[in-house]
């Protein structure tokens, strides 16, 4: 009997080695000063090294490539939060502090890309969407921690854990956004320590009211 296991072309096997040499290609555009809405796919798959219709594979068209990006970015943030717990080996405010600290330098390493992707969600609904979509995970990551110390005794049963939890995760995106945009490293420390301290003392050790 003929085998029916299917075979993949040599095209399958490296679509995954092109999307990523067009993304890396895109976020190094952007490094060199490029707006994102200046770059056309040419100039981009020609950083690439790879075929315009490469491109088309890949993504549909600029803006899906946009989202893809910035979906890696913001994996990367929400593994962050994720790694940090208010009680155990690594919680209390020190270590949040740390966790917020990687979160800036790892957006000032992509502060380029940052800046294009909120230039575009200002007016590509797609964009903002994505955008908004990735902050409502570390919403809700905030607000079942948030939960948890309520119902330790940890923190003030009076809170309700969605609307702080949205409270922190939207102005503390904004602050880091914006610091990022505006000044330079030397305050990056202090700036992690602010929104830790913020956070704890604000959501997960909150005096009973």
């Amino acid at each position: 009997m003929p085998s029916t296991t299917r075979r993949h072309s040599p095209t399958e096997d490296r679509r995954p080695i092109v999307e990523a040499e067009i993304l890396a290609a895109t976020e190094q555009l952007l490094r060199d000063g490029n707006k994102f809405t200046d770059l056309g796919v040419r100039q981009i798959v020609e950083q690439a090294g790879v075929a315009r219709s490469s491109f088309y594979v890949s993504f549909r068209d600029k803006t899906d490539l946009l989202i893809r990006l910035a979906g890696t970015l913001k994996q990367q943030i929400f593994d962050f939060a994720r790694d940090w717990t208010p009680v155990g080996e690594n919680g209390g405010p020190e270590t949040l502090t740390r966790a917020y600290l990687s979160m800036i330098q790892f957006y000032r390493q992509h502060a380029d890309l940052l800046a294009a992707i909120n230039e575009v969600a200002a007016y590509d609904h797609d964009v903002e969407q994505f955008w908004n979509g990735q902050l409502e995970r570390v919403t809700a990551l905030t607000a079942s921690l948030i939960a948890e110390e309520q119902a330790a005794g940890r923190t003030d049963s009076a809170i309700d854990p969605t609307v702080l939890a949205q409270v922190l995760t939207w102005d503390g995106d904004r602050v880091i956004a914006r610091h990022i945009a505006t000044n330079g490293s030397a305050n990056d420390a202090q700036v992690a320590r602010e929104l830790a301290m913020v956070r704890w003392h604000g959501a997960y050790r909150r005096p009973q009211s």
